[in-house]
Protein backbone atom coordinates (compact mmCIF):
# COMPACT_ATOMS: atom_id res chain seq x y z
CA UNK A 1 0.00 0.00 0.00
CA UNK A 2 1.42 3.23 -1.16
CA UNK A 3 1.22 5.52 1.98
CA UNK A 4 2.81 8.88 3.57
CA UNK A 5 5.86 8.40 6.25
CA UNK A 6 7.16 12.08 8.39
CA UNK A 7 10.37 9.95 9.75
CA UNK A 8 12.08 10.39 6.57
CA UNK A 9 14.46 13.74 6.03
CA UNK A 10 11.92 15.07 3.45
CA UNK A 11 8.01 14.21 2.99
CA UNK A 12 7.75 10.84 0.88
CA UNK A 13 5.41 8.32 -0.06
CA UNK A 14 6.43 4.95 0.53
CA UNK A 15 5.67 1.33 -1.40
CA UNK A 16 5.64 -1.49 1.04
CA UNK A 17 3.34 -3.81 -0.61
CA UNK A 18 3.84 -6.16 -3.59
CA UNK A 19 0.00 -5.04 -4.23
CA UNK A 20 0.35 -1.16 -5.30
CA UNK A 21 0.09 -0.80 -9.04
CA UNK A 22 4.01 -0.06 -9.71
CA UNK A 23 2.91 2.12 -12.90
CA UNK A 24 0.14 4.28 -11.06
CA UNK A 25 3.46 4.81 -8.55
CA UNK A 26 5.84 5.88 -11.31
CA UNK A 27 2.93 8.10 -12.58
CA UNK A 28 2.73 9.93 -9.17
CA UNK A 29 6.58 9.85 -9.06
CA UNK A 30 6.80 12.07 -12.41
CA UNK A 31 3.60 14.05 -11.90
CA UNK A 32 4.34 14.95 -8.99
CA UNK A 33 8.02 14.76 -8.12
CA UNK A 34 7.21 12.86 -4.88
CA UNK A 35 9.95 10.60 -3.94
CA UNK A 36 9.00 7.29 -3.23
CA UNK A 37 10.57 5.17 -0.72
CA UNK A 38 10.70 1.35 -1.39
CA UNK A 39 10.53 -0.88 1.23
CA UNK A 40 11.06 -4.77 2.33
CA UNK A 41 10.17 -5.98 5.23
CA UNK A 42 9.60 -2.45 6.70
CA UNK A 43 13.15 -1.56 5.67
CA UNK A 44 13.99 0.96 3.12
CA UNK A 45 15.54 -1.08 0.15
CA UNK A 46 15.23 1.95 -2.79
CA UNK A 47 13.92 5.15 -3.79
CA UNK A 48 12.15 6.43 -6.80
CA UNK A 49 12.74 9.83 -7.78
CA UNK A 50 11.98 11.05 -11.48
CA UNK A 51 15.16 11.22 -13.84
CA UNK A 52 14.41 15.21 -13.66
CA UNK A 53 14.84 15.27 -9.89
CA UNK A 54 17.67 13.24 -9.73
CA UNK A 55 19.71 15.05 -12.50
CA UNK A 56 18.74 18.49 -10.37
CA UNK A 57 19.93 16.58 -7.23
CA UNK A 58 22.96 15.28 -8.76
CA UNK A 59 23.64 19.07 -9.94
CA UNK A 60 23.28 20.55 -6.96
CA UNK A 61 25.69 17.88 -5.03
CA UNK A 62 28.52 18.53 -7.69
CA UNK A 63 28.20 22.34 -7.84
CA UNK A 64 28.16 22.86 -4.29
CA UNK A 65 31.32 20.46 -4.08
CA UNK A 66 33.14 23.30 -6.42
CA UNK A 67 33.28 26.70 -4.14
CA UNK A 68 34.26 28.73 -7.43
CA UNK A 69 31.04 27.96 -8.61
CA UNK A 70 29.03 28.56 -5.91
CA UNK A 71 31.12 31.90 -5.41
CA UNK A 72 30.19 32.67 -9.15
CA UNK A 73 26.57 31.60 -8.82
CA UNK A 74 26.08 34.48 -6.11
CA UNK A 75 28.33 36.89 -7.77
CA UNK A 76 25.79 36.72 -10.86
CA UNK A 77 22.97 37.00 -8.05
CA UNK A 78 24.33 39.66 -7.03
CA UNK A 79 24.66 41.39 -10.43
CA UNK A 80 21.19 41.24 -10.91
CA UNK A 81 20.46 42.71 -7.31
CA UNK A 82 22.44 45.70 -8.23
CA UNK A 83 21.16 46.42 -11.57
CA UNK A 84 24.58 45.75 -13.03
CA UNK A 85 22.80 43.53 -15.83
CA UNK A 86 21.49 43.86 -19.46
CA UNK A 87 17.61 43.93 -20.61
CA UNK A 88 15.97 45.42 -23.56
CA UNK A 89 18.12 46.23 -26.44
CA UNK A 90 21.12 46.15 -24.38
CA UNK A 91 20.69 42.18 -24.86
CA UNK A 92 22.01 42.67 -28.09
CA UNK A 93 25.43 42.28 -26.53
CA UNK A 94 24.95 38.74 -25.44
CA UNK A 95 24.64 38.16 -29.50
CA UNK A 96 27.13 40.65 -31.23
CA UNK A 97 26.83 38.95 -34.63
CA UNK A 98 23.04 39.20 -34.49
CA UNK A 99 22.57 35.43 -35.36
CA UNK A 100 20.17 34.45 -32.80
CA UNK A 101 18.10 37.70 -31.93
CA UNK A 102 16.27 39.65 -34.27
CA UNK A 103 16.81 43.39 -35.11
CA UNK A 104 13.78 45.49 -36.44
CA UNK A 105 14.86 47.86 -39.44
CA UNK A 106 14.76 50.86 -36.82
CA UNK A 107 17.50 48.90 -35.19
CA UNK A 108 15.30 48.07 -32.20
CA UNK A 109 15.68 44.17 -30.48
CA UNK A 110 12.91 41.92 -30.35
CA UNK A 111 13.94 38.61 -27.99
CA UNK A 112 10.87 37.15 -28.44
CA UNK A 113 10.96 33.54 -30.53
CA UNK A 114 7.95 32.14 -32.60
CA UNK A 115 6.02 30.22 -29.96
CA UNK A 116 5.80 26.48 -30.11
CA UNK A 117 2.07 25.29 -30.86
CA UNK A 118 0.31 25.21 -27.83
CA UNK A 119 2.62 27.13 -26.00
CA UNK A 120 1.57 30.44 -23.96
CA UNK A 121 4.14 32.35 -25.40
CA UNK A 122 7.56 33.28 -24.70
CA UNK A 123 9.12 35.02 -21.65
CA UNK A 124 11.30 37.91 -20.95
CA UNK A 125 14.86 37.87 -20.37
CA UNK A 126 17.00 39.81 -18.18
CA UNK A 127 20.97 38.55 -18.03
CA UNK A 128 23.45 39.72 -15.52
CA UNK A 129 26.95 40.84 -16.34
CA UNK A 130 28.89 38.19 -15.26
CA UNK A 131 26.48 36.42 -17.62
CA UNK A 132 27.60 38.04 -20.46
CA UNK A 133 31.19 37.77 -19.49
CA UNK A 134 31.04 33.86 -19.18
CA UNK A 135 29.66 33.64 -22.64
CA UNK A 136 32.51 36.12 -24.08
CA UNK A 137 34.99 33.10 -22.84
CA UNK A 138 33.53 29.79 -23.86
CA UNK A 139 34.79 28.41 -26.84
CA UNK A 140 33.24 29.84 -30.38
CA UNK A 141 30.72 26.96 -31.15
CA UNK A 142 29.83 26.30 -27.36
CA UNK A 143 29.14 30.23 -26.86
CA UNK A 144 26.73 29.71 -30.26
CA UNK A 145 24.89 26.79 -28.50
CA UNK A 146 24.44 28.37 -25.73
CA UNK A 147 23.49 31.57 -27.68
CA UNK A 148 20.62 29.49 -29.36
CA UNK A 149 19.36 28.18 -26.09
CA UNK A 150 18.98 31.37 -24.75
CA UNK A 151 17.61 32.93 -27.62
CA UNK A 152 15.22 29.98 -28.34
CA UNK A 153 14.05 27.01 -25.74
CA UNK A 154 15.32 29.20 -22.75
CA UNK A 155 12.60 32.06 -23.77
CA UNK A 156 9.94 29.39 -25.20
CA UNK A 157 9.69 27.03 -21.92
CA UNK A 158 12.04 27.84 -19.14
CA UNK A 159 10.16 25.74 -16.86
CA UNK A 160 10.93 21.95 -18.36
CA UNK A 161 14.33 24.00 -20.04
CA UNK A 162 16.07 23.00 -17.00
CA UNK A 163 16.18 21.49 -13.89
CA UNK A 164 15.38 22.25 -10.62
CA UNK A 165 18.29 22.81 -8.27
CA UNK A 166 18.62 21.93 -4.56
CA UNK A 167 19.87 22.75 -0.95
CA UNK A 168 21.92 26.07 -0.81
CA UNK A 169 20.92 26.32 -4.36
CA UNK A 170 17.42 26.05 -4.43
CA UNK A 171 14.83 28.27 -6.27
CA UNK A 172 17.50 27.78 -9.04
CA UNK A 173 17.38 26.19 -12.27
CA UNK A 174 20.65 24.39 -14.48
CA UNK A 175 20.53 23.41 -18.26
CA UNK A 176 23.77 21.68 -19.84
CA UNK A 177 24.56 23.05 -22.97
CA UNK A 178 27.61 21.74 -24.55
CA UNK A 179 30.25 21.90 -21.62
CA UNK A 180 28.84 25.07 -20.29
CA UNK A 181 25.90 24.81 -17.41
CA UNK A 182 23.27 27.65 -17.98
CA UNK A 183 22.08 28.68 -14.39
CA UNK A 184 18.90 30.87 -14.56
CA UNK A 185 16.10 31.98 -11.90
CA UNK A 186 12.63 32.27 -13.01
CA UNK A 187 9.97 35.44 -12.24
CA UNK A 188 6.67 33.70 -13.20
CA UNK A 189 4.34 36.81 -12.17
CA UNK A 190 6.08 38.71 -14.67
CA UNK A 191 7.00 35.62 -16.83
CA UNK A 192 10.95 36.94 -16.96
CA UNK A 193 14.32 34.52 -17.24
CA UNK A 194 17.08 35.52 -15.12
CA UNK A 195 20.57 34.32 -16.52
CA UNK A 196 22.63 34.41 -13.12
CA UNK A 197 25.69 32.85 -14.83
CA UNK A 198 27.32 30.63 -17.66
CA UNK A 199 29.77 28.55 -15.96
CA UNK A 200 32.40 26.76 -18.28
CA UNK A 201 32.80 23.19 -17.51
CA UNK A 202 34.96 22.57 -20.01
CA UNK A 203 37.74 24.33 -17.15
CA UNK A 204 37.00 21.84 -14.75
CA UNK A 205 38.68 18.75 -17.20
CA UNK A 206 41.09 16.13 -15.06
CA UNK A 207 38.50 17.59 -12.00
CA UNK A 208 35.56 15.41 -12.76
CA UNK A 209 36.17 12.03 -12.35
CA UNK A 210 33.13 11.73 -9.83
CA UNK A 211 31.08 14.50 -11.41
CA UNK A 212 27.86 13.91 -13.31
CA UNK A 213 27.88 16.84 -15.50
Amino acid sequence: MLKCRERYACPVAVLSSKGDDLEAVVERVVATRDRVVVERAGVPAAIMVSPRELEGLEYSVDLLSEPKMVRRILEGEAALGSGNLYMGEELAVLDPDGRFVVRSVAGGLTVHPVPRPGGDGSWGLVASMPARQSLDELQFHVADAVRSFIFGRLLVEPIVAGVELHGFLARRLATRVETALVIYRLDTVKRLVRLVEVLNLGGLVGQQENRHW
